[in-house]
């Protein structure tokens, strides 16, 4: 039994049980998870330090309830979500040793090759371009200019240009830094002498190649602005290659003096788009290799993953370690399915989950059985009809993790007892109907990915 039946289970018994009180139940009890931690261990994740005191004298029950429904003496503890995301963001360091701790830094640095990035239609032109130009660094698009979003991959190519010209110019001295570390080492030297000054623009012009990334950062500082123009105009005039990054294009960048805007566009401007459906599966893909992790990860899982995350690289690794750490903590679990993804991805923000609502549901399920959306809300008893409402509740329980009123209200106001009769007819019904499981699998996974 996976997690997400033994959490509907445990809610409506705890639901019906006399000694807990309506109101507990619907504040502190309605929103709680359930995670596997090993073979044989449970945690229960409260939503808040307040309600995992407020729930302090439940917690036997709770307990009970969960040994009851598994039919066997297993561990379980409770946490608040706070606590157990703590728990989580320390995926990245578990099973790695001493001297692995100590380079990490510098594999981090390596790990940003042009190897190892991953090409789609929404970054092909900029790979071009930054390989192209770290081939011939000074030679072609200078300075060459790379804008997009957060998390497009902007850093990665950066580092990979300082990775490749280090490695085949082993003459040529690369400078890399952070355009808020530009700024801020600007700022502290604005504060010490005309010689000084001099001096840091001389160590920086020292360097064949200048990489620059997150240059927005350099704006609306005037002061700063000046030098940065000084260290730039050094550059092409001796035609040392010039790297910059950017969230905005040259053009919309505001705060900068006009002399640094067309100069910026003396070069190559080139934009990392939003990262295609087939480029994140891509990155999800090469990360559980990346990982070393030892499950097999289902397609679906992965199609939610890219279906939720694709806007940026940073949270799709975020996400594979995710399931790097609960597949560690679960190593007898030798496939990762969309339903446990689906689980470990319950706190999704609720702007991702916008496109999952009553109505995406209904519309999957009706277009399934042939029938109309109306005729799931309205009153026909025929088999088919039947079904295919009885489903819909029961993915609408399953996915949007509605209340039984809620769903009741959401079908033809409905009362809450006709939900959890259905419910609990479709979960019997799929213990014995291999055919019925497989169909609501498939509509489920369209309900998450399309």
């Amino acid at each position: 039994m996976n997690v997400n039946d033994i959490l509907k289970e445990l809610k409506l018994s705890l639901m019906v049980n006399k000694n807990i009180d309506e109101s507990v139940y619907n504040d502190y009890i309605k929103t709680i998870n359930i995670y596997k931690k090993g073979f044989n261990d449970y945690i229960v994740v409260v939503k808040s330090q307040f309600g995992l005191l407020a729930i302090k004298q439940f917690r036997q029950t709770i307990e009970n309830e969960i040994k009851n429904i598994l039919k066997e003496d297993v561990n379980v503890s409770f946490t608040y979500e706070q606590e157990y995301k703590k728990q989580l963001e320390k995926t990245e360091i578990i099973n790695k040793d001493h001297s692995d701790i100590i380079n990490k830094k510098a594999k981090k640095i390596n790990e940003n090759t042009f190897e190892n990035f991953v090409i789609g239609s929404s970054n092909e032109q900029a790979f071009i371009a930054v390989q192209t130009v770290s081939k011939n660094p000074g030679v072609t698009y200078n300075p060459l200019f790379i804008y997009g979003e957060s998390g497009m991959g902007k850093t990665h190519l950066l580092k990979a240009a300082k990775n490749y010209i280090e490695t085949n110019f082993s003459d040529l001295k690369v400078g890399y830094m952070s355009g808020d570390e530009f700024a801020r080492k600007a700022v502290d030297i604005l504060q010490k002498t005309h010689k000084e000054i001099e001096q840091f623009k001389n160590e920086i012009s020292q360097n064949d190649v200048l990489i620059i990334d997150d240059v927005q950062f350099l704006s609306y500082k005037e002061k700063t602005n000046e030098i940065f123009f000084t260290i730039f105009n050094n550059f092409i005039e001796n035609d040392k290659q010039l790297f910059f990054s950017s969230d905005k294009s040259p053009e919309l960048l505001n705060g900068f003096d006009n002399r640094l805007i067309t100069r910026f566009n003396m070069g190559l401007s080139i934009a990392i788009q939003k990262l295609d459906n087939k480029t994140a599966t891509a990155i999800i893909k090469k990360e559980i290799k990346n990982q070393n992790i030892k499950a097999e990860v289902t397609s679906e899982a992965i199609n939610f993953i890219s279906n939720y995350y694709s806007d940026d690289v940073r949270k799709i690794k975020g996400s594979v370690s995710r399931l790097n750490f609960w597949s560690q903590q679960n190593p007898e679990e030798k496939i990762i399915t969309i339903e446990i993804v689906s689980d470990l991805f319950r706190d999704i923000p609720t702007s991702k989950l916008g496109i999952l609502n009553v109505k995406k549901i209904k519309e999957v399920v009706s277009e399934k059985y042939g029938i109309s959306v109306n005729a799931i809300d309205g009153k026909a008893r025929s088999k088919s009809i039947v079904t295919a409402r009885h489903i819909a509740m029961y993915l609408t329980k399953e996915i949007l993790n509605h209340t039984l009123a809620q769903i009741g209200e959401e079908f033809g106001g409905r009362d809450h007892t006709t939900v959890i009769n259905a419910e609990r007819k479709i979960e019997s019904m799929l213990k014995k109907d291999k055919q019925l499981k497989k169909t609501v699998d498939i509509l489920k996974n369209k309900i998450l990915t399309k």
